[in-house]
């Protein structure tokens, strides 16, 4: 029987339990409030700190920065570079806290991220359906009880409820430090509570002298955040930091993107063998001029594959063994961060140690710490006034004491990791009981879900996990139908009824040119939502975009290319650094470092402008064209206005180009508006119509009516243009297939590049001295 004091919800309403309101948690309950399209109550359940900001973000020391740039720090997959547009948004009210060059590389307070998560949770709330209600709740969960097919969850407060579904979201929790406890003999010694804190605890620093000299117990993340707070609080004492092995977490560093050089399929399978690749790759990196830093990011998109396919036993070698060194190569700091450390280092303020702590011996002016060094017998005697326990994360749920998990362990609800990591989830966070059967009742995300993933504790795999988790709980629910509503088909048949006026249209259409490339660069935006797209964008042109997006308010989402273009170095991945926007290229092309690639009738929706990738290749193998709002024609170099564009390097294909304009192009309604990536007589813009009838490439002078030249005579015309080469083609284009943002040095070097091969393949052709009409190669395409 269900106790009288349990709160039960409206019988239509489901309640769904999020167990901790950190990032991850409020990251949940904002996809549902955003999707959730039925009578839903969401309790955000959250035991000591603010709602939405968790451990990680509650610091209040300045310092604390976050450990990954702003660009890569969106709360959202689909949107990179939503924080950077609410810092903009923001940027009065937060001057004070933020650089002054603040772009995608920024490294920010993470107290000013807590504030983001907190106001995304905020905004989802406010334009959350009049049926969905986010329920804030400071408490702890200590017990769940099955019911049927629901839940009484149990709160520290005696507090009850009734809930259908209940998601962990528990985050970190705190490890025990090494030999926590005293000799029996001082057990019950108060001063062991004084000088033992963890570094989470919001006295972990309390009443420390600034001359007094710490000891920090891990020298991990955890350990340079205390470091990091000392150094703020001015502290002028001995820091001594031990661990094991005394390794310390590395310095970010701006590199260029490396290749991928391993697969799920290639890689090895043992601990000792992928390590041995990996440190080889690196070798074989650093000789052509790439930083270490570059082969281990190339591993990101496949670190939970990695993982999963080695088997148990090499697992469990390489969390005794390997752990260690891949987190402090990993997981990197700030670059302001690690000068900290290593002046502090220098200086001699902070020493770090490898070796194991032995025992605490209590003293009247602090604590002594005995331990002994790595790989010796020999014991050292540390004098100290305070002791941090830095250990970082405790994910072995085996002998967790959480007193939620320690229940949900006892009922066989759960089923702990057997290598000491959370819980045996299935790929959708759904967790499994004791019998390894799926939950009806509990699903997870992030530090739970380590053993099975490994790498799922940083934002880019969080926000996935919590969005997709998101669609997992409301598919989960039992389907609900609704009546038909008696008014309904007497509307249908009213005819005489006024049908809804069609919405004008919210298209913010630009285009801007850059004179020394004869380059269009243009600006799609949707004057609502204030979302914007750039279309073929020039660096030297960068800032001229950003004033204009800021004129007109707009926030930029993606910066699209036509193609790797020859004659100017696309300002895209400047654009990207300093907008956090996503930089998509044609599928295929050899660009190495765009966010995404574009395939043919592949769509963006940017508030209620529609744009359609259209396959156009000749010019180039790989090449777009963009129909936006099946109005506006942005043809590249496919298309222009009275010609095209030339088919005699870059894989170009004179062929291939006539069947893309006369199958693809000129197909659709004459009336479709052509806009141009280049012209050189100052023309803006024509028509598909006016194309057709008198391009001199396709069509046929004096014919009444759309008449095409053949597909040989096209060949013929663009085999002997004749034409010299782009002035910037041996930086360009190298430049380009990194988006802009790096110049390869083999690009700027001595010898015969692919743009000579080309030119003598040009000049080669050009003996055959067939006649043309001069008229037709008149432009410089």
């Amino acid at each position: 029987m269900i106790n009288s004091n349990v709160q039960i919800a409206h019988p239509s309403t489901t309640t769904i339990a999020i167990v901790g309101a950190g990032f991850s948690g409020s990251l949940v309950a904002a996809h549902l409030l955003k999707t959730a399209n039925r009578p839903l109550l969401i309790k955000l359940i959250e035991r000591s700190h603010e709602i939405g900001k968790g451990v990680a973000y509650s610091t209040e020391t300045t310092s604390h920065l976050l450990n990954v740039s702003a660009g890569k720090m969106s709360a959202f997959p689909d949107d990179p570079g939503h924080l950077l547009r609410w810092l903009q948004y923001n940027r009065s009210e937060l001057a004070a806290f933020l650089p002054n060059d603040l772009n995608a590389s920024s490294f920010i307070p993470r107290q000013i991220y807590g504030l983001y998560i907190q106001s995304i949770l905020e905004e989802a709330e406010a334009t959350a359906s009049s049926n969905v209600r986010l329920e804030r709740v400071i408490d702890e969960v200590v017990a769940v009880e099955p019911q049927a097919k629901q839940a009484i969850v149990s709160l520290r407060s005696s507090r009850t409820f009734v809930a259908d579904k209940i998601v962990l979201a528990v985050g970190n929790a705190p490890t025990p430090p090494p030999v926590s406890q005293p000799p029996a003999s001082r057990q019950n010694d108060r001063t062991n509570n004084f000088y033992l804190r963890h570094a989470w605890s919001a006295d972990a620093l309390a009443e420390l002298e600034s001359n007094a000299p710490v000891l920090l117990i891990g020298t991990g993340l955890t350990m340079v955040d205390m470091v990091v707070a000392l150094h703020e609080r001015n502290h002028r004492g001995k820091i001594h930091a031990v661990s094991r092995r005394g390794l310390f977490p590395l310095p970010h560093q701006s590199t260029k993107p490396y290749p991928a050089f391993l697969t799920p399929d290639t890689a090895p399978k043992t601990t000792r063998g992928l390590l041995r690749r990996i440190r080889s790759e690196v070798q074989t990196a650093m000789k052509q001029g790439y930083d270490w830093r570059a082969v281990i990011d190339s591993l990101r998109p496949i670190t939970q594959q990695l993982w999963q396919q080695l088997p148990r036993v090499e697992q469990q070698r390489f969390l005794r063994h390997a752990t260690p060194y891949w987190d402090v190569h990993r997981h990197r700091i700030a670059p302001e961060i690690g000068k900290v450390i290593q002046t502090m280092l220098d200086s001699g303020q902070l020493t770090i140690t490898s070796g194991r702590i032995q025992d605490y011996q209590t003293a009247s002016d602090g604590v002594a710490v005995t331990v002994r060094r790595r790989q010796t017998t020999t014991d050292w005697v540390l004098q100290v006034s305070r002791v941090v326990n830095c250990t970082g994360v405790h994910a072995d749920y085996r002998r967790s004491p959480q007193p939620l998990i320690a229940n949900l362990r006892d009922q066989g609800l759960i089923r702990p990791n057997d290598i000491g990591l959370g819980l045996d989830t299935a790929a959708d966070g759904v967790v499994f009981d004791a019998q390894s059967n799926r939950s009806t009742l509990l699903y997870t995300l992030g530090t739970p879900r380590k053993g099975n993933l490994f790498e799922t504790i940083a934002v880019p795999e969080l926000r996935e996990q919590a969005q997709a988790l998101a669609v997992t709980l409301l598919q989960s629910l039992p389907v609900r139908v609704r009546p038909v509503s008696p008014f309904s088909r007497a509307i249908e048949q009213d005819s005489k009824a006024p049908r809804p006026a069609i919405p004008q249209s919210t298209l913010l259409f630009r285009q801007l040119f850059d004179l020394e490339s004869s380059t269009y660069t243009y600006l799609i935006a949707d004057s609502q939502t204030k979302e914007a797209v750039l279309v073929d964008t020039v660096l030297e042109q960068v800032d001229r975009d950003l004033q204009v997006l800021d004129d007109l308010g707009l926030n930029l989402r993606y910066c699209l290319e036509t193609h790797i273009h020859a004659d100017h170095i696309t300002g895209a991945g400047k654009l990207r650094q300093q907008t956090g926007c996503q930089v998509m290229v044609p599928l295929n092309s050899t660009a190495r470092s765009a966010d995404h690639s574009l395939g043919d009738r592949e769509t963006l929706i940017v508030g209620a402008v529609k744009i359609e990738a259209i396959s156009t290749p000749g010019h180039t193998d790989s090449h777009l064209a963009y129909l936006v709002n099946n109005t506006h024609l942005l043809t590249g170099d496919a298309l222009l206005i009275r010609g095209c564009g030339r088919t005699d390097f870059q894989s170009g294909d004179a062929g291939i180009l006539y069947d893309t304009v006369t199958q693809q192009l000129f197909t659709l309604p004459e009336e479709t508006l052509v806009y141009p990536a280049h012209d050189y007589k100052g023309r803006t813009v024509s028509t598909i119509g006016e194309e057709k009838r008198l391009n001199p490439r396709f069509s046929v002078r004096g014919a009444t009516q759309n008449e095409y030249r053949s597909r040989d005579q096209f060949i013929t015309i663009m085999s002997h243009l004749g034409l010299s080469y782009p002035k910037k083609m041996n930086e360009a284009v190298p430049a380009n297939e990194y988006c802009g943002d790096f110049m390869p040095e083999a690009s700027l070097s001595n010898g015969k590049s692919s743009a000579d091969a080309d030119r003598e393949k040009v000049e080669l052709t050009l003996s055959a001295n067939t006649e043309i009409y001069e008229d037709y190669f008149a432009m410089y395409i």
